[in-house]
């Protein structure tokens, strides 16, 4: 008697990123910062799933604009780094170019403005915000990513675009979005923690949400995920020279 081989379900996938999480919480001081996100995803993310429905398995079907990246232009006189805007707006060209049709770049805001703040008493650490003594500071804002986010993803769902959400993020902000996809459609919802040492739990919240939750990512994962280092066109795109684990091994 022959065995009867089950046909995976396939489901409507688009990718849900938060730049800002992804980039402290995996990117930050390594050598993965040109990161290939479809091939992230798609080869190495979404395969690792396994998920049923009805106790079937499913699989993972990227869409056209599979994925949408929410990020905010680098303000140059709050960059950490001389060259921190040229190579974000490197990176965000290599991806536009490589994934006209596969990648979205959403963009925010930053706000740089100035604020009074609460200084914390070394000698009575414990002392209420109320009582301790004020002092001028600037304050940074990324602006209308999180709200840009949830209402993508949401739009998506309630309009059948879609069968499953994947949030890259572990921000609470965006709990209200996932909330109402639950409550509103039969839209999957997964759950990606942008971290790759663990040390980021995921948020309880946002966790009751989910349908599945992958926990990390892996170092590995990214190392295999990186864009060509010269991207061609009209004026060819190039990895900066910064983003190297050791540039000077170049020459």
């Amino acid at each position: 008697m022959q065995s009867v081989t089950t046909a995976a379900i396939p489901l409507r996938t688009r990718v849900y990123i938060d730049g800002y999480n992804l980039y402290y919480g995996c990117l930050k001081g390594t050598a993965y910062k040109w990161l290939d996100l479809h091939v992230l995803f798609d080869k190495h993310i979404l395969p690792s799933i396994l998920f049923c429905q009805n106790k079937q398995p499913v699989q993972m079907q990227l869409l056209p604009l599979s994925i949408k990246y929410f990020t905010a232009v680098i303000v140059e006189r709050a960059a950490k780094a001389l060259d921190s805007v040229s190579c974000q707006a490197s990176y965000h060209s290599a991806l536009r170019k490589l994934y006209t049709n596969q990648i979205e770049i959403i963009e925010g805001y930053y706000s740089v403005t100035e604020a009074s703040a609460k200084v914390i008493d070394p000698n009575i650490p414990d002392r209420w915000p109320r009582d301790c003594e004020s002092c001028q500071v600037w304050k940074l804002e990324e602006k209308q990513t999180d709200v840009n986010l949830a209402l993508q993803a949401y739009h998506d769902s309630i309009t059948g675009e879609v069968d499953q959400v994947v949030f890259v993020t572990n921000d609470t902000d965006i709990a209200p979005a996932l909330k109402m996809i639950r409550q509103h459609t039969s839209v999957i919802v997964g759950l990606v923690i942008p971290t790759i040492d663990h040390q980021r739990i995921p948020n309880a919240e946002l966790a009751s949400l989910a349908h599945w939750i992958r926990t990390h990512i892996r170092s590995e994962e990214l190392a295999k995920s990186q864009l060509p280092r010269v991207i061609q066109g009209r004026r060819p795109t190039i990895k900066p020279m910064s983003w190297y684990a050791r540039p000077v091994s170049l020459f």
